[in-house]
């Protein structure tokens, strides 16, 4: 059996990459339009990529450890199908678009120090 601790770490090793993913495509948008301050935009973004990029690095090696890998991940309509091992079991998730936004929105407050309820 996966504790809740382990399913979560799961899930964040599903998140994160796509966190990665559309950090990367926001920073290639706004160099394509002409703001005043999209260097510091880009900066921002950069940073918060910088943040996902060791936390994910750190959470791979915490998966190793508990013997958890994520050996599937398919991008459908519904969301982020995944099947992973844990301790030599097979085990299946699908997380939402919706789950996956709130995360990655939850992720990113926590990098820029902005509390979602002050207008988001």
């Amino acid at each position: 059996m996966l504790t809740p601790e382990e399913l979560q770490f799961v899930k964040m090793g599903i998140i994160l990459p796509v966190m990665l993913d559309v950090l990367q495509r926001d920073m290639n948008r706004i160099k394509q339009v002409k703001l005043k301050l999209n260097v510091l935009y880009t900066l921002s973004l950069g940073k918060a990529q910088d943040g996902v990029h060791a936390e994910l690095m750190e959470l791979k090696a915490e998966l190793r450890k508990r013997g958890i890998r994520i050996y599937e991940e398919a991008r459908v309509a519904e969301g982020i199908q995944a099947r992973f091992k844990c301790r030599g079991y097979d085990h299946k998730l699908l997380l939402q678009w919706e789950k996956v936004r709130t995360e990655i929105l939850k992720k990113g407050s926590q990098y820029w120090g902005i509390t979602l309820t002050d207008g988001g």
